[in-house]
């Protein structure tokens, strides 16, 4: 088997990768440079698609040197709309999640080829391997109580709150409130004013990993476009997803290249994209086990949870001439 090195800067790509490299093992290199690239033999990359800039950088590296060392180069999104092109760095295969990330993938190179394939994302599979246990007690515990995940965005998200909040009161339910691990707001206390003004119940759990926070089982889980959402749907935990103009909505747009994810449009979360639907979509999504369970059979389908996307990779590694 070829010696096989695995770049992912950010979580949620390194998550998407690590899947993988369990069934083949490989070198996860630290600077990911060509010299790297060289000295350790590198016969494929396999690199993740990284939203921060930060990230970008590393992986745009990498795939350059790869390409340039003429080494065979797979990239695996973990979101849609993460592909980020660049001719020096474009891969020999990219693997999305759906036709629908595939369109978007090919709408970035202005007309290149791009070689595609669909594939289960992989970065659920660990959830997958514990569909069963996770959803044992699929009925929450924690009835009317919501989990906010949040995006880096604080603007964004004091917008969406301010919406949400009321209608939380107005149905009684209780805020768990958690910010993205990247949003600078949230260490100088922008959020802190709100959270004090909602309930005496509200809980901060930013502190607490995502594992801790959805076993807790919280009703419903409601973000701007947060990949929460979709770990809480492997849960039986259905989501609320909040694009609002000049918010979320907007921010997807710009970032993603779309306004509304595609599960939304399979009827796999619930959906509010103005202000005035936030009443009825909160009847339904916390009031409503009819409403939940569709939201939940539709997740089901789309995320294809009884499906690992891993040793579906692999043979298309294998078919491909990767491996």
């Amino acid at each position: 088997m070829r010696k096989i090195a695995y770049v992912a800067a950010d979580p949620g790509p390194r998550a998407t990768l690590e899947p993988l490299a369990e069934a083949l093992p490989g070198w996860w290199p630290k600077a990911a440079s060509a010299d790297e690239l060289r000295a350790g033999k590198v016969e494929l990359l396999v690199c993740g698609t990284s939203d921060s800039s930060a990230g970008r950088k590393v992986e745009v590296r990498a795939c350059s040197a790869a390409n340039a060392l003429q080494i065979p180069l797979v990239a695996i999104e973990d979101f849609p709309g993460n592909y980020c092109d660049t001719p020096a760095g474009r891969p020999q295969l990219l693997v999305v999640d759906s036709e629908f990330s595939g369109r978007l993938a090919l709408a970035r190179t202005g007309g290149a080829a791009l070689n595609l394939c669909v594939v289960p994302c992989v970065r659920y599979d660990p959830l997958r391997r514990r569909l069963e246990q996770l959803r044992q007690r699929s009925a929450p515990v924690a009835s009317h109580c919501v989990l906010w995940a949040g995006q880096p965005e604080t603007a964004d998200a004091l917008k969406t709150l301010a919406v949400l909040v009321p209608a939380l009161r107005d149905h009684g339910a209780v805020l768990w409130f958690r910010a993205h691990p990247r949003d600078a707001g949230y260490a100088r206390g922008a959020y802190r004013r709100l959270l004090e003004e909602i309930s005496s119940q509200t809980r901060d759990l930013t502190a607490s990993n995502l594992e801790t926070c959805l076993a807790a089982r919280p009703s419903l889980v409601v973000t701007q476009f947060s990949s929460v959402a979709v770990e809480a749907g492997f849960w039986g935990i259905p989501a609320l997803h909040i694009l609002l103009p000049g918010a979320g909505a907007t921010r997807l747009a710009a970032k993603k290249g779309y306004a509304v994810p595609p599960w939304c449009e399979a009827g796999a979360a619930f959906l509010v994209t103005e202000a005035a639907q936030m009443d009825s979509a909160l009847r339904l999504a916390l009031g409503s086990q009819q409403a939940r369970s569709g939201v939940q059979d539709s997740f089901d389908r789309y995320f294809e949870v009884r499906r690992p996307g891993a040793p579906v990779l692999v043979d298309v590694l294998y078919n491909h001439g990767f491996l």
